[in-house]
């Protein structure tokens, strides 16, 4: 009998201390009046980071070679872009989440050199890709990057040559414009050559047009039996000076029309060259490429 009170005390005393343990727990899980809630910034934090400052850290990063860091720094922004998920239609704007393209633009530049560096060779071109469809001309400065990120640069820019060539914006062009001279020249961005076919263009017009008034106000046109001819004031200065002007109006007709064909002529043969073959040397990692691009 005696043992059987002694267990049944011991039953009683365990099951009141687990109950005073669990009462605990549940007052201690339980936030004090007035404090914040589990995962809540606390009352005078920093606002969350913005992309110009994470951007902004980046590049003191980048200078100071902590690539670690900058990784750290960029990559959560262009992870939706890296989501399969992500679709760029409902995101097109920085007030649906999307970076501005400058902003987008030095993200994936600044991943593209700390991928270089942290031997992923494969994620910093697609980076790299990814910064030169946004800025087709950008490029990496030789006085502020090592040659070897330079030239891995040059190189993923001339490996996709033709896909960014395709993407540049193509001016409008029209045929009939070459027709009217300089404004094939203008169209085909021969800057010099237009202002020297306008020029002569004008200058010819001007000394045909002039002498032509001047000559019909000095001469008088008669017919005959014998045709028809030309006649000035006889004995005056206007009779010895109207030869020199007829020469004069004959060479200025005949320039004129020259100026114009060929300046027609020239603007067609521009129009038909779309991209004009240019040499180009190109720095690739461990070596160089020289080549030639180009469209016929």
């Amino acid at each position: 009998m005696t043992t059987d009170i002694l267990q049944l005390r011991r039953g009683a005393l365990a099951a009141a201390m687990l109950l005073a343990a669990g009462t605990a727990g549940t007052a201690a899980a339980q936030p004090a009046p007035g404090a914040p809630a589990p995962g809540a910034p606390a009352p005078g934090a920093p606002a969350p980071r913005t992309p110009s400052d994470a951007l902004r850290e980046a590049n003191d990063a980048a200078a100071a070679g902590d690539w670690a860091r900058v990784s750290a720094l960029v990559d959560p922004l262009l992870a939706p872009l890296l989501d399969p998920r992500f679709d760029p239609r409902l995101a097109p704007s920085p007030s649906r989440g999307a970076l501005p393209p400058a902003d987008l633009a030095e993200a994936h530049r600044l991943s593209g050199i700390a991928a270089f560096y942290q031997q992923r060779r494969n994620a910093a071109e697609a980076h790299f890709l990814a910064y030169l469809k946004i800025d087709l001309d950008g490029r990496l400065d030789p006085a502020l990057y090592p040659p070897e990120v330079v030239g891995f640069f040059d190189e993923v820019r001339t490996k996709h040559q033709a896909e960014l060539r395709a993407r540049r914006p193509k001016a409008r062009r029209y045929w009939l414009l070459n027709l009217i001279p300089p404004g094939g020249q203008i169209q085909n961005r021969e800057i010099g050559k237009a202002w020297v076919i306008g020029s002569l263009l004008g200058a010819f017009v001007v000394g045909n047009v002039t002498t032509y008034l001047v000559l019909r106000s000095w001469c008088t046109q008669v017919s005959g039996d014998r045709g028809s001819s030309v006649t000035c004031d006889e004995g005056t200065d206007h009779a010895r000076t109207a030869s020199t002007l007829r020469v004069l109006n004959i060479v200025s007709g005949v320039g004129l029309i020259a100026t114009y064909f060929f300046g027609a002529y020239d603007g067609a043969a521009g129009y038909r060259r779309q991209t004009p073959a240019r040499p180009y040397l190109a720095g690739v990692a461990g070596g160089g490429m020289v080549g030639i691009a180009g469209a016929f």
